[in-house]
């Protein structure tokens, strides 16, 4: 018998507290549940696979280096444009009468939704409403927290100067 296997064959009585065998759970962890592991894409609320988005990314060769956050926001954009198509496409269906989804209702879909019209395209769709998102808000300063003093009214703009040349 080996040293280790001894000490885990020890009698209770015998055996300190903190002595463990070897190969199992340490003494601090035996009174915590083991943690569970979970996909980065059920920690972001996704059905699109994060980590394969993000071994693409870094086979591609597409930059040097790039955030964590990317292969999240990239597999969260892919699933909304995915879902999107469908959605439409199996709204064309139904009106049909169909039961599946033809490669000519995805076709129409994308001809239809403007949206995924313009992403085709290559355009950028912006988004309508507010200029400024919600997270960007809070950072520009509160009209609360200034003081009279501090209080900015319009600046007056100087009119541009008119240089007038000298016809000869």
């Amino acid at each position: 018998m080996s040293g280790a296997e001894e000490v885990c064959t020890m009698p209770e009585q015998e055996r300190e507290p903190e002595a463990t065998c070897s190969g199992g759970p340490s003494g601090g962890s035996e009174g915590r549940a083991k943690k569970s592991r979970s996909s980065r894409s059920s920690r972001a609320g996704l059905l699109f696979p994060v980590s394969r988005v993000d071994r693409q990314l870094r086979r591609g060769h597409f930059a040097g280096r790039f955030g964590a956050r990317a292969p999240v926001y990239l597999a969260a954009v892919l699933q909304w444009v995915t879902h999107k198509t469908m959605d439409v496409a199996g709204k064309i269906s139904k009106k049909s009468k169909q039961k599946r989804i033809s490669p000519s209702h995805l076709q129409m879909a994308m001809q239809k939704s403007s949206v995924l019209k313009q992403l085709l395209r290559g355009g950028v769709p912006r988004r309508r409403g507010r200029a400024v998102p919600q997270s960007q808000r809070v950072a520009s300063p509160s009209k609360k927290k200034m003081g009279k003093s501090k209080k900015r009214g319009p600046t007056p703009r100087a009119a541009p100067a008119r240089t007038t040349a000298a016809v000869k």
